[in-house]
């Protein structure tokens, strides 16, 4: 482990000390300094470091491995994982993290002690349980392959909703699936994955509901005006969602490019279609690493949602009132 972590523990803080080394080492996780494929502290090195107990550090290591953040070999060690679950904690971590360091510039400069700030807004979370408690519970069903994030992002919006997103992949388990639809009120999923959902759910005593998304009209009317013969890229987060970006165009009736779909998973093959393409267009799961590669090429493939699955999500939201 190269990277120095600058982890502590405070027994004067409410939080037990499990969770203090959790939510940290999530932190670090979600905000990119722990980067798949870093391994965490051997157990016992972090136990002398913080003072703790070994079993606490195993305990810690665990509920991450539970979370499905990193894996845990024997002889090898914890280590980061490259999956989906990684993936959406830093889309959470990232702008969570650009908001605290506001909440703190602004808190210093107003003499706010930070310790008593946090405990308060902890206070006030807790005056409104009896809120969030009343709130829809939806399970959101996906494919690792498409923009997952734009679907849960929208459905959480509209609804007001807890939304608990998994993967198609991940539900083949009868017991994540049992679990999962026993945390949920309804489900949602889209129409890419409608008949394989609904296979799946057979049997279960729960409600699914499909929606579909577009693209927004600026874009399409964008790529029609590329020259002709026009060599473009569609990137998402697996080659399917990049087939279905380029499947869309093609329905506008856009035909004078030639489009080439790509997930983002294969780095060798996403940099030679950068560097083959006139122009690429990524959905807003990738946009930023397509954009690092290509700034002068990468444009953002806006998704809407269809107007009656818009209509469909307002409908629920009405019917929890």
């Amino acid at each position: 482990m190269d990277k120095a972590l600058k982890l502590r523990v405070d027994p004067s803080v409410t939080f037990g000390l499990n969770t203090q080394l959790k939510e940290q080492l999530k932190w670090l996780i979600g905000t990119g300094h722990l980067l798949p494929g870093d391994m965490l502290p051997p157990a016992g090195d972090l136990a002398d470091l913080l003072g703790l107990n070994r079993n606490t550090i195993n305990s810690v290591y665990n509920q991450l491995k539970d979370d499905g953040l990193v894996s845990i070999q024997k002889g090898r060690g914890t280590q980061v994982l490259d999956n989906t679950h990684v993936k959406q904690l830093r889309k959470l971590r990232e702008p969570m993290h650009e908001l605290f360091m506001r909440i703190l510039d602004e808190a210093n400069s107003k003499h706010i002690p930070l310790n008593e700030f946090f405990t308060a807004s902890l206070a006030y979370l807790m005056l409104q349980e009896g809120e969030q408690a009343n709130r829809r519970r939806i399970l959101f069903i996906e494919c690792e392959g498409h923009d997952f994030p734009f679907y849960q992002t929208e459905i959480e919006r509209i609804t007001g909703a807890e939304v608990r997103t998994h993967m198609l992949s991940e539900l083949q388990s009868e017991k994540i699936r049992d679990e999962a639809v026993a945390r949920a009120d309804l489900v949602i999923t889209t129409l890419n994955h409608d008949g394989e959902v609904k296979e799946l759910l057979q049997g279960y005593n729960i409600r699914i509901y499909v929606i579909g998304a577009a693209v927004a009209m600026p874009v399409l009317l964008e790529i029609a005006q590329q020259s002709s013969a026009s060599q473009v890229g569609f990137v998402c987060l697996g080659n399917v969602g990049g087939q279905w970006m380029a499947s869309r165009v093609q329905e506008a009736g856009i035909m004078n490019i030639t489009a080439s779909p790509l997930g983002i998973e294969n780095a060798a093959e996403l940099q030679e279609l950068v560097e083959q393409s006139d122009t690429v267009y990524a959905s807003s799961a990738v946009f930023a690493q397509v954009n690092e590669l290509a700034p002068d090429k990468t444009r953002l493939f806006p998704m809407i949602l269809e107007k009656s699955s818009e209509r469909l999500l307002y409908e629920l939201r009405q019917a929890d009132k």
